[in-house]
């Protein structure tokens, strides 16, 4: 268990937090160029970033014209909220228009 200290010198408990991270592999059948694929991630990303308040990066297929990995994470107070965060989100990648879902792995953690 870790401890903060606050500027007055007095120790608090930790506050709880929890960490949601989600990993997209994904196919863009429509790309034939990097360029078409990064428009197409691009629009995806941004509606995760705007809708969800979540981090977006490319973490895989970076030279392939079709495939994508795509990570997501997401941090909350409450273990609900993230879990609801993520299956929403999930929801949405499978149905966004450009790109086809493969596969998607979701790990929940809580640092203590």
């Amino acid at each position: 268990m870790s401890w903060r200290h606050t500027r007055s010198g007095r120790s608090r408990g930790p506050e709880p937090m929890f960490v949601g991270v989600a990993r997209f592999e994904l196919r863009l059948p429509g790309c034939t160029s990097l360029k078409e694929k990064r428009s197409a991630l691009r629009g995806l990303s941004t509606l995760i970033k705007q809708k969800f308040n979540a981090a977006v990066a490319e973490v895989g297929y970076q030279d392939q014209h079709q495939r994508a990995t795509v990570g997501v994470s997401v941090i909350a107070d409450s273990k609900f909220h993230v879990q609801r965060v993520l299956h929403e989100l999930e929801r949405h990648v499978e149905t966004y228009p450009r790109v086809e879902t493969i596969d998607v792995g979701v790990d929940l953690y809580s640092p203590e």
